[in-house]
């Protein structure tokens, strides 16, 4: 019996909940607009700065093309023909002399450029000026057939002048960075007896 009173009146406030709604219109509860904003990314990407590379770069290229000069390029020419022609017939006592000849020239010029008789006293702005003017294409084509000439044998440090055997070694590469004795196949079984130039020659 008691449970019967009880579900009556649940469904007595059911019914008047539902009446006083409907008299209101049926109101629904609304917390108004929401505002969205845009999303931000969270995550912010960040690269290496290039710029102070790119200018190191330009002031090298700058330093380069504007202490290109005719005189400095015959030179340049001159090695990397020289450098070809030894490449080609290492033992011919003509090509070893224009080679030793040439590069002796070329490093001279290096060294003039430098303008630094003790080089333990230099100042870093000569030498990345002269880095920079030996730097083009061209000289770039000239180390690169250097390394090639002197993988041949024939020549060696001693061959040229005292005054730049130490200077010449960076143009030449490793062909001539060892002691100064004739690589192997370089006596007369494979050369003959054909003489070459030597510092003698050049001072």
């Amino acid at each position: 019996m008691t449970r019967l009173f009880f579900y009556v009146a649940m469904a007595f406030a059911t019914s008047f909940a539902a009446v006083s709604w409907a008299a209101r219109g049926f109101p629904m509860q609304w917390s108004g607009p929401v505002s969205v904003s845009s999303l931000q990314p969270a995550i912010t990407s960040t690269f290496a700065d290039t710029s102070a590379m790119d200018d190191e770069r330009k002031r090298r290229e700058s330093a380069a093309q504007k202490d290109t000069n005719p005189s400095l390029d015959r030179i340049r020419q001159e090695v990397l023909q020289a450098a070809t022609g030894f490449e080609m017939s290492p033992c011919n006592s003509a090509m070893k002399k224009n080679l030793i000849e040439a590069l002796t020239a070329y490093t001279r010029a290096w060294q003039a450029k430098l303008n630094c008789p003790v080089k333990m006293f230099c100042t870093d702005e000569k030498l990345n000026a002269a880095a920079a003017a030996f730097s083009t294409p061209l000289d770039l084509r000239v180390k690169d057939a250097l390394l090639r000439a002197f993988l041949q044998p024939g020549i060696v440090k001693t061959d040229f002048p005292a005054s730049v055997q130490f200077d010449m070694l960076q143009f030449a590469g490793p062909g001539l960075w060892g002691d100064p004795v004739p690589m192997a196949g370089a006596g007369p079984s494979v050369c003959g007896s054909q003489t070459g130039a030597s510092a003698r020659d050049l001072r």
